[in-house]
C-alpha cells in the first residue's frame, strides 16, 4: 500500500515545510555546479582560451596578472562558470520540482517544454553574448581613444566581464519562456504586458544596469535585445491566449 502524500495544489503547507524543501533543492543544485566544477577543472586553460577569444586579435594571449593569487583565483573563477553551465539544466529541473506541487495537474504538463525551451534560450543568450555582444562591445571599449591609450587589461578583470556578460544574457534571454508559463497558468496575459510597455521599458534598463559592468555601453547593449525580448514576449504570450481559448471552445 503506498504512503505517498498527494498534494493539492490549493493546501497551505506550512512555512516550515516549504523552507525545508527549499533548503533541499538549493543543496542538490549546488551538489551539481559543484560536480560541473570537478568536471570542468582539468581544462581550466582551454576554457581560459576560449573566453579569450571575443578580444581583438592583437591582445589575445596578452592578459596580465597583478597579484601572486590573481591567476589561482581566475582559475577557480572560470571553472566555475563552467561547472554553472554544465549543471544548469539539473538547477532547471530543481526549480521545476520546487514549483510543481501547486499546480494542477493538467499545469504540470508544461515541464517538458518548459525545461527545453529555458535550456535553449539560455544557452542562445549565453552563445549571442559571446559571438555578438564582447566581439563588438571589446572592439568598440578598447578602441575608445586607443590612439592615446594602450590596453593593459588584467585577466582577473577581464574574465569577470565576460563571466558577467554571458550569464547575464543567458537569464535574460529566458523571459519569453517565463512570459509563455506565466501566460499559460493564465497569471499574466498579453493586454498586461502592452498597458504596461511603458513601465518595462523603465525596468529593462534597471535590469540592464543591475546586470552589466557599471558602463553605459554595456547598459545598452543589454537593453536593446532586452527590448525586442519583451516585444517577443507580447507576441508569445497573444498566441498562448489564443490557442488556450480555442481549446476551451473545444471542451
Amino acid at each position: 500500500m503506498s504512503t505517498k502524500r498527494t498534494v493539492d495544489p490549493h493546501e497551505e503547507l506550512p512555512v516550515t515545510e516549504h523552507i525545508e524543501e527549499l533548503r533541499q533543492r538549493i543543496f542538490r543544485s549546488v551538489i551539481a555546479i559543484v560536480v560541473g566544477f570537478l568536471v570542468a577543472w582539468p581544462f581550466k586553460k582551454d576554457i581560459l582560451l576560449f573566453l579569450e577569444r571575443p578580444l581583438p586579435e592583437n591582445l589575445q594571449g596578452k592578459l596580465i596578472f597583478l597579484s601572486p593569487p590573481e591567476a589561482f583565483f581566475t582559475a577557480l573563477k572560470v571553472t566555475f562558470f563552467a561547472g554553472i553551465l554544465i549543471a544548469f539544466p539539473y538547477v532547471l529541473y530543481q526549480v521545476w520540482k520546487f514549483i510543481e506541487p501547486g499546480l494542477y495537474e493538467h499545469e504540470k504538463k508544461f515541464a517538458l517544454p518548459f525545461m527545453f525551451f529555458s535550456i535553449f534560450f539560455f544557452f542562445l543568450g549565453a552563445l549571442f553574448a559571446y559571438f555578438v555582444i564582447l566581439p563588438f562591445g571589446l572592439r568598440f571599449l578598447l578602441g575608445f581613444m586607443g590612439d592615446l591609450l594602450t590596453p593593459q587589461i588584467t585577466v582577473g578583470s577581464y574574465i569577470s566581464f565576460v563571466i558577467q556578460m554571458i550569464l547575464a544574457f543567458g537569464f535574460v534571454f529566458l523571459l519569453p519562456v517565463v512570459v509563455w508559463l506565466l501566460s499559460k497558468l493564465e497569471v499574466i496575459n498579453y493586454v498586461m504586458l502592452e498597458k504596461n510597455r511603458k513601465f518595462a521599458i523603465l525596468v529593462i534598463f534597471i535590469v540592464a544596469a543591475v546586470l552589466t559592468p557599471p558602463d553605459a555601453f554595456s547598459q545598452v547593449m543589454m537593453a536593446l535585445p532586452l527590448l525586442g525580448l519583451y516585444e517577443l514576449s507580447i507576441w508569445i504570450a497573444k498566441l498562448s491566449g489564443r490557442k488556450r481559448e480555442g481549446e476551451e471552445e473545444s471542451y
